[in-house]
């Protein structure tokens, strides 16, 4: 009898997972969750109730277990199911990391390499936002640099960087 109601529950949970990953991959994300206003509400949500009845309600099934050691390896086995959804949503949140752009004033101080001159302008190559990207600079006291030289960004005026 209770491996019944365990494979009914299991299947049950199985066949909602299922649904919402067809869902959310061929229709974009569709939220069903209740919004809490904690860290964990990932983790208390429809979806991390679907996940800890997958995780308990087949363990239960194939153990065909009924004693007290059994129910308490299978709330441990859907607990487990329950923090590697935890842990797929945080690393799926970092991936999802906004670049906000840094302002100019941020950059003093940064290194960077003379990518190319013409006079007194000189295209530098420096990380911003982790990424390298060119941008124009001067040169602060007119000094010549040639390409491949490093500098550091030492003033920004009026949207101008200057290099020393």
């Amino acid at each position: 009898m209770t491996s019944t109601i365990f494979l009914t529950v299991a299947v049950v949970a199985t066949a909602i997972f299922l649904i919402q990953f067809v869902v959310s991959i061929f229709f974009g994300d569709i939220d069903t969750d209740v919004d809490m206003d904690t860290d964990i509400g990932s983790v208390i949500s429809f979806k991390g109730l679907t996940h800890f009845c997958i995780g308990m309600g087949w363990y239960m099934y194939i153990s065909q277990g009924t004693d007290i050691s059994s129910y308490a390896v299978g709330i441990l086995v859907g607990l487990v199911f329950v923090f590697v959804l935890w842990f797929l949503y945080k690393k799926a949140w970092q991936l999802q990391k906004e670049n906000k752009p840094e302002k100019p004033e941020a950059l003093l101080g940064r290194e960077c390499t003379i990518y190319a001159h013409d006079g007194d302008r000189y295209v530098v190559q420096i990380a911003v936002n982790g990424a390298l990207r060119e941008m124009d600079v001067r040169s602060l006291e007119n000094r010549k640099y040639q390409t491949g030289d490093r500098t550091t960004i030492v003033k920004v005026e009026s949207g101008i960087m200057y290099i020393q």
